[in-house]
């Protein structure tokens, strides 16, 4: 039975890792790619120590992911095994001594959360909303570039990506609506009818054209980032060298400099500091039952606001005491990912769904 209970983990998380590109969501708790290869006295002894590594080193992965790289050097030393979740299985391949695979483990935020506070670590939490790629490609010589056509292979490489460590992503899929919505020209043009219409589709502000062009010589892949105004990215150009390797290697690691990018720019403004842990009184307008319990839902998933206690409560309005972790405005961003509005008016602050 507990075979079969790992195995099925095993699936669902599989599956997970694996749905179409704009469906997934992204999981900060999980670290993918954990390449394993693992010699023993039988494959399933080789199995078992590749599984008991891959934990080891996805914990402290995920720990780094999660913190600064000032404080790596502080980072708890403890059981990984005691924080997992699951273990899938993305490729694997083995002989009668060897197993080879590449894994993807899931840990416990709850637990890790509770392992970083009790360390004094400053962490991010994972960002709500996704940043939305618009991947716009022109190939050397190319009298045009593309978006939707095929091929883009600048496309296909963020498809392949993933869905991002601490900043989901989303890349559009190419339908029908997505092509009346914008085309390479306008993307390229910062069309704003047009990104804030796939801003709106995806329920976020951050739409990200990255353009990426081999140059005349074809020695190189530059690639720049614009979209909407203050949306979030780790660079305006850069050019990637593609020497002997070719641009589907140059592309690969355009799009994961991007993707580390965007998660390092995230990290630096979203810190938890729960030393500075504070109060904020805040009043939220009700207009009725379901106005209420969409507070209630929403304040639940924001780990940044601690607890919250009830100093009022009528029909027309609630009077709340949240207990946070962080500055007023990094609370503020947190709700407002969570769908709810924080406003400072007349001295104080009022809250509710958006």
């Amino acid at each position: 039975m507990a075979s079969l209970r790992r195995l099925g983990a095993a699936l669902i998380l599989g599956i997970l890792l694996a749905a179409p590109g704009a469906a997934r969501a992204a999981d900060a708790f999980a670290v993918r790619g954990i390449e394993m290869d693992v010699t023993a006295q039988s494959v399933a002894a080789a199995r078992e120590q590749a599984f008991a590594e891959a934990q080891r080193i996805g914990f402290r992965r995920l720990l780094e992911r999660l913190t600064m790289p000032a404080d790596h050097g502080r980072l708890p030393t403890a059981d990984a095994v005691q924080y997992v979740r699951d273990v899938g299985i993305e490729q694997e391949r083995s002989s009668s001594v060897r197993y080879i695979a590449t894994l993807a483990v899931r840990y416990n935020p709850a637990a890790v959360r509770k392992l970083l506070r009790d360390a004094g670590l400053k962490y991010a939490e994972p960002r709500p909303r996704p940043v939305v790629v618009i991947p716009v490609f022109k190939a050397q010589g190319a009298g045009r570039a593309v978006l939707w056509d095929d091929p883009n292979p600048w496309r296909s490489v963020w498809n392949l990506l993933g869905t991002g460590a601490l900043v989901p992503l989303a890349v559009p899929s190419g339908d029908t609506t997505d092509m009346a919505t914008l085309g390479a020209d306008k993307a390229l043009a910062g069309d704003m009818a047009g990104l804030s219409a796939f801003g709106a589709r995806y329920r976020t502000s951050d739409v990200l054209v990255a353009a990426a062009a081999v140059n005349a010589a074809g020695s190189a892949l530059d690639v720049s980032l614009g979209g909407i105004p203050g949306v979030l990215k780790p660079f305006d150009v850069k050019s990637y060298p593609m020497g002997d390797a070719g641009v589907d290697v140059a592309l690969r690691a355009a799009a994961l400099d991007i993707a580390n990018g965007l998660d390092a720019a995230y990290k630096q403004q979203n810190l938890l500091s729960f030393d500075r842990a504070s109060t904020m009184a805040a009043m939220a307008p009700l207009k009725g039952l379901e106005d209420w319990l969409a507070i209630r839902e929403r304040l639940a998933r924001v780990p940044m606001v601690r607890r919250w206690e009830i100093v009022s409560l009528s029909r027309e309005e609630a009077a709340l005491m949240l207990y946070v972790a962080g500055d007023p405005e990094q609370v503020k961003a947190a709700l407002g990912g969570a769908g709810l509005a924080l406003d400072w008016a007349e001295g104080y602050w009022t809250m509710k769904p958006k």
